[in-house]
């Protein structure tokens, strides 16, 4: 299971990395947010081992892992992206990736 998700986070940040590329900011975000989503879904995993539902998870990290918690908020309650934020974004799903000893997306 967590093989399968480092896998889908590896692919969301690939995926944002060519939409970032080509200029269009909305998927490139939207694709780095997917990336966020699945970190959180593997680290509620690898808590509780199981997967848990969005209406679980989000209360789960606010107690649980609340730098996480509010990472998602932050970028998910944003009305439109830019660059710099694009960018940001990807860096904190990297460096949240690094955190947990998962395989660079460079790799």
């Amino acid at each position: 299971m967590e093989r399968s998700l480092v896998e889908r986070i590896r692919t969301f940040i690939s995926v944002g990395d060519r939409y970032l590329e080509k200029g269009n900011l909305e998927l490139a975000c939207d694709s780095y947010l997917d990336a966020l989503y699945a970190l959180a879904v593997l680290i509620a995993y690898r808590d509780t081992g199981r997967l848990m539902p969005l209406r679980e998870l989000r209360p789960f990290l606010s107690v649980k892992y609340p730098d996480v918690g509010r990472l998602i908020e932050k970028y998910s309650e944003m009305p439109s992206f830019d660059g710099l934020t694009a960018s940001a974004l990807r860096d904190e799903v990297t460096t949240l990736m690094g955190m947990m000893s998962l395989p660079s997306p460079e790799e």
